[in-house]
């Protein structure tokens, strides 16, 4: 196997009573437009263990990853991108937005979906199967090989 320059991102999904958390995107492209707490994974880092820290900078919580709920692929400029969806409990209630990334947050069932303004259609199928629950549960097996290691099945 051979490594590849890929574009890799990751978002939390976190459905308490059948609403999902959204963050409102604060800067850059997507400034104006809601979809789940989002990053990109930064070298060296674990894809499970970056959402975790893009929950914590965005919101200002802590989290656990449970599971996984949806993969999107693509390719853009000859770069193949992949986007990570986890769905992720929380130990708090109390959302501390970081205001340079997001200017506001709300939790949002299903019915509320058409009035959202997304990020893309992507993000709300996303939103979608974790209210739904849809989720390949994580399995780790860190401890036993000594290196980050997590099977979603």
């Amino acid at each position: 196997m051979r490594a590849i320059t890929t574009d890799l991102g990751v978002a939390a999904c976190i459905v308490k009573e059948k609403k999902i958390l959204l963050v409102k995107e604060s800067r850059g492209s997507k400034a104006g437009l809601w979809g789940m707490p989002k990053g990109a994974v930064d070298e060296g880092e674990a894809p499970a263990k970056a959402v975790l820290r893009e929950l914590r900078e965005e919101c200002g919580i802590e989290g656990k990853v449970i599971g996984l709920i949806a993969v999107r692929e693509r390719i853009e400029n000859e770069i193949p991108g992949i986007f990570l969806a986890y769905s992720v409990k929380i130990k708090e209630n109390e959302i501390k937005i970081d205001y340079n990334e997001i200017s506001d947050y709300g939790w949002f069932l299903i019915s509320d979906f058409k009035d959202i303004n997304w990020i893309s259609d992507a993000m709300e199928s996303i939103a979608k199967s974790a209210i739904k629950g849809n989720l390949m549960e994580m399995t780790d097996y860190t401890k036993q090989k000594n290196n980050h290691y997590v099977v979603f099945s």
